[in-house]
């Protein structure tokens, strides 16, 4: 009977222990899920905050005056772009590379055409000036043997037009362009100084340069990634558990329990209670041992005096 009430004792106290020990598991787990979210919810909120966006595109739709007497145009081609209807489309103090890029047929006209220039003005909202530029451009030569034997042997890719006889001319116009804070830039205006260029279709491409922290973000997406999250990872947990070992005096009791808390100082609380039982116990026979020894003397003393 005695076996069999150990050892259901020692089964009970396994099964508490274990229980006890996958609780601690459970809750452990869950704050450190809790705390590596909160590091990648971290990161992604500073990398969409502190990373600009990388590229822009515009299309540029060209206009321009026609001649009433004769064939052609009359005026420059020039274009209006709207970069953004908000306030602001770039991120001051990052710097940006601003280029046109222009898709021109490789005619006659564009090869007899030579060097052309190309102007574009950076504009804030209202029309005010921020910023101009202008450059040269031209199409790349091409000799009269190259296009004889480019035209044999790419011909039955022209005749079912797979490729064209056009050229991609892309205009650096800003190398280091700065957004003004006080004056963001909303429009571009483009202008194509020649009257005979011909052009299938342009775009405005604002890309932009990245330097130091932003670089290495951009150019090493997952390197910074783990660092990052490592790092705030770090001072999140750092953090916790330091607040953690400042409130723990005010915990509740059961988590005290739960997690070990306030063990030590009941340990010791049993012990002088322990000891006070004790000093009573051992008090206690020796005041009565003295009660009787007075009136043991007592009644001899009485019998004396009767005698």
């Amino acid at each position: 009977m005695n076996q069999y009430l150990s050892y259901k004792k020692k089964t009970g106290e396994g099964i508490s222990s274990a229980k006890e020990l996958v609780y601690k598991a459970a809750v452990l787990i869950t704050f450190v899920t809790a705390l590596v979210w909160l590091s990648v919810f971290q990161y992604i909120v500073f990398y969409n905050i502190y990373m600009p966006n990388v590229t822009h595109i515009r299309p540029v739709h060209f206009q321009f005056k026609p001649c009433e007497d004769t064939m052609g145009i009359c005026s420059f081609p020039y274009a209006y772009v709207q970069l953004t209807k908000s306030t602001h489309l770039l991120m001051p103090g990052q710097t940006y590379r601003i280029r046109l890029m222009l898709e021109v047929p490789e005619s006659i006209v564009n090869q007899d055409l030579g060097m052309f220039m190309v102007c574009t003005q950076m504009r804030a909202k209202g029309g005010v000036l921020v910023s101009s530029s202008c450059r040269s451009v031209m199409l790349r030569y091409k000799s009269p043997v190259h296009q004889l034997l480019y035209g044999i042997m790419m011909s039955p890719l022209l005749i079912t037009k797979v490729l064209e006889e056009k050229q991609d001319l892309h205009v650096e116009l800003f190398q280091d362009f700065v957004d003004d804070p006080n004056q963001p830039v909303t429009d571009a205006y483009v202008e194509l100084q020649s009257r005979f260029a011909q052009v299938y279709g342009a775009e405005l491409l604002v890309e932009a340069h990245f330097t130091g922290l932003r670089f290495f973000m951009y150019n090493f997406p997952k390197i910074s990634a783990v660092f990052g999250i490592g790092t705030n990872l770090f001072f999140v947990t750092l953090v916790f558990i330091l607040s953690w070992y400042n409130l723990q005096d005010g915990l509740p009791e059961l988590l005290k329990n739960k997690f070990g808390y306030g063990a030590k100082e009941s340990d010791d609380e049993k012990s002088t209670i322990g000891k006070v039982k004790l000093e009573k116990e051992d008090t206690t026979p020796m005041y009565e041992g003295d009660v009787l020894l007075e009136e043991f003397m007592q009644i001899e003393g009485k019998k004396e005096k009767a005698t």
